[in-house]
């Protein structure tokens, strides 16, 4: 039984891994292809274009699909009410997506004259603001197929959307050379022909009841505020540089950051794809209230992640410059320094990553709210007062600094709150039946 239990979770980490990898080499693929045919100023464009999609997709989702992993996984041996949680996630989806499409078409004029001064990108987020209704819905889907642990059909969907993303993007920048236009297309019209389809993958626990508004309501509106509301501050906290470069620079400058930030995006790639799988285990854990499970799985999955980040730490700073080089151009040098202070905060902060969503899966949403709130307030005012100074550099050292700092803090409430103490469950209650992720 023991041994089942490992294999599977083995291979969902596989399916998981292989979903980032994927993604991952596409979105490099991409930004290599992007910066040889639209240059650095383009590149940059694209960046504050994409930038503005993620945060805008974190309102569309509502936070919908992680309250779905949480209580899929909670209430696992309960089909009914996981038939539920999954309908009323999916109409939920559809309306918060709706909402936040309207709220970007309208709001693009400003976002684009006003704060980054360039007119050039209001039709650009004007397309992208039409894919958010679609991009909710597959968020629910994959969270989902997250709390259901069926990681095969979740990678399915990820590297179905992120293949279509290369050959749409690819078609209109290259062949017919539409420029930036070309680019924000090329992740538009997939994302809207994915959330199409994905309802397909969970049509089997699509129901519809007395209770579907109910559930929307009681289930997932206080849940998904906090998820909404901390997954969004987390993306300003981790691209306010990127926006802060626009603003106090130039769209070139973000375009040799962006460079800088593909690379440092490797070392979450691993840490990133075993949270999938440490998302839904320690849900299922709690459920349980097999606390020493939870702590045995945090301290076995850190520890392994530190080692592989060195490793990785150790050739990007060896061969970072040349590297740059050849993948992309000398004219993207400027990438190499800000990506070397880049490294240490990336560093520390990949290997909370691999547990990243543990106060979520406990329901500690409050907390993760506030940690968000304060961590990235200090990354605001340090990016703030150094880009101004320093450039790129004063990116790079506020972005390490704030990084630190959410790790630090994130991991000692972490361990607070999963501590017995905390928890308030006697030792009689305390089970030990954990699983290891890695053996």
């Amino acid at each position: 039984m023991f041994q089942l239990k490992l294999n599977k979770t083995m291979k969902n980490f596989q399916w998981s891994l292989i979903s980032l990898i994927t993604a991952s080499f596409i979105h490099l693929m991409l930004r290599i292809m992007l910066g040889k045919e639209i240059g650095p100023s383009g590149l940059g464009i694209y960046t504050l274009i994409f930038t503005i999609y993620m945060l805008g997709m974190q309102f569309a989702g509502f936070g919908i699909g992680s309250a779905l992993t949480k209580y899929i996984a909670e209430y696992r041996d309960n089909l009914s009410e996981i038939k539920e949680f999954i309908s009323a996630g999916i109409l939920g989806s559809i309306v918060s997506g709706s909402v936040m499409g309207l709220f970007l078409y309208i709001l693009s004029n400003i976002i684009s004259t006003l704060f980054f001064h360039n007119p050039s990108m209001i039709n650009l987020l004007k397309f992208t603001a039409l894919c958010f209704p679609f991009i909710a819905v597959q968020k629910a889907v994959i969270g989902s197929l997250n709390g259901l642990m069926d990681m095969k059909r979740y990678a399915i969907m990820n590297i179905t959307q992120s293949i279509s993303i290369l050959i749409f993007t690819v078609f209109f920048v290259h062949s017919l050379d539409m420029n930036v236009r070309g680019a924000v297309l090329g992740f538009v019209i997939p994302t809207i022909l994915v959330g199409l389809v994905s309802p397909i993958f969970i049509r089997n626990y699509l129901k519809v009841t007395q209770k579907f508004a109910n559930k929307i309501l009681k289930e997932f509106s206080l849940f998904g505020f906090y998820v909404v509301l901390t997954n969004s501050i987390g993306i300003i906290s981790t691209e306010i540089d990127s926006l802060m470069i626009g603003y106090f620079m130039n769209a070139t400058d973000v375009g040799y950051y962006a460079v800088a930030i593909i690379f440092i995006q490797g070392l979450t790639l691993i840490p990133d794809a075993i949270q999938r799988v440490t998302t839904p285990l320690i849900a299922t854990f709690y459920g349980k209230r097999d606390i020493e499970s939870i702590r045995s799985l945090i301290k076995e999955t850190v520890t392994k992640v530190v080692f592989i980040i060195l490793f990785i730490d150790l050739i990007m700073i060896i061969f970072g410059k040349t590297l740059i080089r050849i993948i992309f151009t000398d004219e993207f040098i400027p990438a190499y320094p800000p990506l070397l202070i880049l490294l240490i905060g990336y560093s520390i902060y990949a290997a909370y990553v691999s547990i990243g969503t543990c106060l979520a899966s406990i329901g500690k949403v409050q907390i993760i709210f506030k940690i968000s709130v304060i961590c990235a307030g200090l990354n605001t005012i340090l990016n703030v007062i150094l880009i101004s100074k320093f450039g790129l550099i004063g990116a790079a050292c506020a972005t390490s600094a704030s990084l630190v700092f959410t790790t630090l803090t994130n991991m000692y409430f972490v361990n607070k709150y999963t501590s017995k103490k905390y928890l308030g469950i006697p030792d009689s209650n305390i089970k030990s039946y954990h699983t290891p992720l890695v053996k």
